[in-house]
C-alpha cells in the first residue's frame, strides 16, 4: 500500500488543515466541559491538546477495506497526520489567525460544507436495497457481464487516416474478413499504423464497444472510425468466464444501492428548491428558481444511467485478466464510443 505524504503540502492545502482543524476545535470545546476523556481514547497528547483514537478511527474509515497488515501501517499514517495538524492548528492559534477574516470566511464555509455532507449522509441512509426480483432483471439483462462474460484477446491495428480517404479506407476494409488480407492492403496502399495487442475482460471494455465485439466469434473483426484514424479490432481468441448470480448480487446490489442515493438526494433537492425562498442580487439578479437545475425523475435517471458502476465493481472482483503494455491504445482509441 502506498504511503500517506502529509509533509509536502502547498499553501492552500495547509489553510484547509488549519481551518478543518479549527472547526474540530470549536466543536471540541462544548464536548471538553460537560466530559473528560478517558485515557484509553486518548493516543496522543500534543502539546496539552488530545488526540483520541475516534479520530483515528474516523480517518481509516475513509480508506475502505484493508487487511490486518494495511490497518495497522495505516493507522500509524494516520496519526502521524493528525499530529502534523495539531501542530499547525496551535502555531495558527499563536498567530491569531483565528480571528484574520480570510480564515474566518474559510472556517464557515467548512462548517456549511460539513454540515449539508452530514445531511446528505443522514437521508442516503434511507436509501432502499434492491428486491430480488430487481437483481434478477438486470443480472438477466445484462449477459455481457455476467452469464456470458467473456475475456478476449485483441489484435488491433490504429490506422491514421485523413478526412477525406476516411470514407475510402472504411469501404475497402470492410470486404476483407481476415486480419492478414487487411494489413496487407493498409501496407499496399501507404497507410501509417500502428499494431497493439490486449487481452481485456468485459468490464474493462467500453460499453458501446462490448455490445459490438459480444456479438461477434473468434477470428472476426470489426472497424471503429475515431476521428482522424480507424481502429481496425479482431478477436484473436476468447474465452467465457461468467460470474454466478451468486457472486454478481453483491455487486448489483451495490449498484442499486448506490443509484437509489442519488435518486433520493435528487428528490430532497426538488423538495427543498419548491419550499425555499430564493432571491438572487447582484449580477446574478437575472436568475430564477426555474433556472435550478433540476434533477431528472428517478425512471429517467435510470434509463440513462450507463452501467458503469456495475462494470467498475466487476472489474474490483476479478483479477484474472491482465493487459499488455499496448492496453492504451484501446482504452484512448476508442474513447469516443
Amino acid at each position: 500500500m502506498d504511503k500517506i505524504d502529509m509533509r509536502h503540502t502547498n499553501s492552500g492545502l495547509v489553510l484547509l488543515i488549519i481551518c478543518s482543524a479549527m472547526v474540530l476545535a470549536s466543536c471540541g470545546k462544548k464536548d471538553q466541559a460537560a466530559s473528560k476523556k478517558s485515557d484509553s481514547q486518548v493516543v496522543a497528547i500534543v502539546n496539552g491538546d488530545e488526540i483520541t483514537i475516534h479520530q483515528v478511527n474516523n480517518q481509516m474509515a475513509q480508506m475502505g477495506p484493508l487487511d490486518k497488515a494495511q490497518a495497522k501501517t495505516a493507522s500509524k499514517q494516520v496519526l502521524a497526520a493528525l499530529v502534523e495538524q495539531q501542530l499547525l492548528k496551535q502555531q495558527a492559534l499563536n498567530s491569531k489567525l483565528d480571528i484574520d477574516p480570510r480564515v474566518q470566511q474559510a472556517i464557515e464555509a467548512s462548517k456549511d460544507q460539513f454540515l449539508a455532507q452530514a445531511y446528505l449522509e443522514q437521508l442516503m441512509q434511507k436509501a432502499p436495497k434492491p428486491s430480488s426480483s430487481e437483481i434478477d432483471t438486470f443480472y438477466k439483462s445484462h449477459p455481457e457481464l455476467f452469464e456470458n462474460r467473456r475475456i478476449f484477446r485483441l489484435q488491433e491495428l490504429v490506422v491514421d487516416v485523413s478526412k477525406d480517404k476516411s470514407a475510402e479506407a472504411e469501404t475497402n476494409l470492410k470486404s476483407l474478413k481476415d486480419i492478414n488480407q487487411i494489413v496487407k492492403w493498409i501496407k499496399d496502399n501507404n497507410y501509417v499504423f500502428t499494431v497493439n495487442s490486449n487481452v481485456k475482460a468485459a468490464e474493462q471494455l467500453p460499453t458501446a464497444l462490448l455490445v459490438k465485439l459480444q456479438a461477434l466469434k473468434d477470428g472476426e473483426v470489426l472497424q471503429v472510425p475515431t476521428g482522424n484514424t480507424l481502429n481496425v479490432i479482431q478477436i484473436a481468441a476468447s474465452q467465457i468466464s461468467p460470474i454466478t448470480r451468486t457472486k454478481a448480487t453483491p455487486i448489483i446490489e451495490q449498484y442499486f444501492l448506490n443509484q437509489n442515493k442519488k435518486t433520493l438526494a435528487k428528490k430532497e433537492m426538488i423538495t427543498l428548491n419548491e419550499k425555499a425562498k430564493i432571491e438572487f442580487s447582484g449580477v446574478f439578479s437575472d436568475m430564477k428558481k426555474s433556472d435550478l437545475e433540476k434533477p431528472d425523475s428517478a425512471k429517467e435517471n435510470a434509463a440513462k444511467q450507463p452501467v458503469a458502476e456495475v462494470k467498475a465493481e466487476v472489474k474490483s472482483n476479478q483479477k484474472d485478466a491482465k493487459s499488455d503494455a499496448g492496453s492504451s491504445a484501446v482504452n484512448k482509441g476508442l474513447s469516443g464510443l
